[in-house]
């Protein structure tokens, strides 16, 4: 075997063990046409499997998620709203011989191998710094697997479009890793709400609990991605919160409502071009969180310094006005008081606004809240791209209810909510007015509908069940 690059090759077909196909068929029991259709992805990869021990197999679908409300909110201390996608990433994870992780790519072919005894230096395909960071973690805290383990996976998560798929692939591999790799350290018990915390910090870099952190990915930010890809629950949207994750409200969405998503074309890649875009609105959240607690220190009178912008509106003593001035003192000051207002707003009066729209029933009602939340986008964080700003007005003309780009944002996608009996003729129309509006984006485009989903599904053997 060849280190230090990229491994590719083509995926033998082996025969699918009985076992396997047990597993499958038990999977597919009372699940109806959407579980009959992930077994028949779930199979596939199966026979893709290059080895024998397939019959121990775990079986993972890990969704894909949609940001309705809470931009850049989740690890200044916020709340936001999310459900997952309907789309997702599966994948079948078995033990090998050698001790490595295996990761092999079914729609492109590509495999990874990364020996245990070499995290780190294997490179070249796109994903093998989620697949290094990811290992190099778990053997930090819990010690080298005991077995390898491969994992044959499918996504047809559109990559680099907001809907998270390199969170979904966080998610997969340590579900994958810890599932079966048999960790010489016992593996703490985590539900689903801790797990999606440590996702996220190993994500981030962020420690979690008593387990130090890293560089991680080289994105500074939190944990939103990863609970609503793993703790969303079908037909909700959840609100939550993230220092812990916690589940604050389950709001039903309603049937008569879908989602249609517009893929802008323009890749959002957290690790590539975007990174540093991202982690400035991060590092101004944080900025301004090291200003007030510089300013009650100066009053003596600071208890607890506040770790994120949520503790520091919580805070009793909390002033706006002080908060301005002792910004206004600062380089960039009125960027970083915009930064403040952006998630002041959006946590306190666009998120809560939204849901109480839900709750009457008042589909017309969404628009407003959902258009101020994309003027701050725009404006105060800086995250879109004329391509996004420009679906949105699209969809809006159109006679969206609401319309909002999602994600780390400077690019991606925007979600539009229809009323479910025109959302297919809605979705033709806005790819056709954005495909004439944006004819160099034409190529790349991806329109489809989407509800609210279920969560990480496993079935199978594991040691890490959820």
């Amino acid at each position: 075997m060849e280190n230090h690059k990229r491994i590719s090759l083509a995926i033998q077909q082996v025969r699918v063990p009985l076992r396997l196909l047990d597993v499958l068929e038990s999977s597919m029991n009372g699940g109806g046409a959407k579980m009959s259709s992930l077994v028949e992805r779930w199979s596939k990869l199966a026979q893709l499997h290059p080895n024998q021990n397939a019959e121990k197999c775990l079986l993972l679908n890990v969704p894909g998620r949609i940001e309705v409300l809470g931009k850049h909110t989740d690890y200044a201390g916020g709340f936001s709203l999310t459900c997952a996608s309907s789309r997702s990433m599966a994948s079948v994870v078995a033990t090998h011989e050698s001790p490595s992780l295996i990761l092999m790519d079914a729609a492109r072919n590509i495999t990874l191998e990364i020996p245990y005894h070499e995290v780190g230096l294997v490179e070249g395909a796109s994903w093998a710094t989620y697949a290094n960071t990811v290992l190099a973690r778990l053997i930090r805290h819990f010690g080298t697997p005991k077995n390898g383990v491969t994992i044959v996976l499918e996504s047809n998560i559109p990559s680099a479009a907001g809907l998270s798929s390199s969170s979904g692939l966080i998610i997969t591999l340590a579900l994958g890793l810890l599932g079966k790799g048999n960790f010489p350290i016992p593996i703490p018990a985590l539900d689903r709400a801790a797990f999606a915390g440590f996702a996220g910090a190993i994500e981030s870099g962020a420690q979690f609990g008593d387990w130090v952190g890293d560089a991680g990915v080289g994105t500074r930010g939190g944990s939103q991605d990863h609970t609503a890809i793993v703790c969303s629950v079908a037909s909700q949207l959840g609100l939550f919160s993230y220092f812990p994750v916690a589940k604050e409200q389950a709001v039903p969405f309603p049937e008569s409502l879908t989602f249609v998503i517009g893929s802008s074309g323009v890749k959002a890649r957290k690790t590539g071009d975007a990174k540093d875009a991202y982690n400035d609105a991060s590092d101004r959240a944080r900025h301004v969180v090291s200003s007030w607690n510089r300013l009650r220190e100066s009053s003596k009178d600071l208890v607890t310094p506040a770790r994120n912008m949520g503790e520091m509106l919580r805070d009793p003593a909390f002033d706006r006005s002080l908060l301005q001035a002792q910004l206004q003192k600062e380089a960039q000051g009125a960027s970083l008081w915009n930064r403040f207002l952006q998630f002041e707003k959006e946590t306190e009066f666009v998120i809560p606004g939204f849901i109480h729209q839900i709750h009457q029933q008042n589909w017309s009602g969404l628009g407003d809240f959902v258009d101020e939340s994309q003027h701050m986008a725009d404006e105060w964080l800086g995250n879109q791209v004329p391509e996004t700003n420009a679906l949105v007005s699209l969809a809006r003309q159109s006679g969206a209810y609401a319309a909002s780009g999602f994600g780390a944002g400077f690019g991606g996608a925007v979600w539009a909510l229809v009323d479910t009996e025109h959302a297919d003729f809605f979705r033709k129309t806005w790819m056709k007015q954005y495909a004439v509006a944006f004819p160099t984006r034409s190529q790349y485009l991806e329109f489809f509908t989407d509800f609210p989903s279920h969560g990480v599904t496993m079935h199978g053997e594991t040691d890490f069940p959820l």
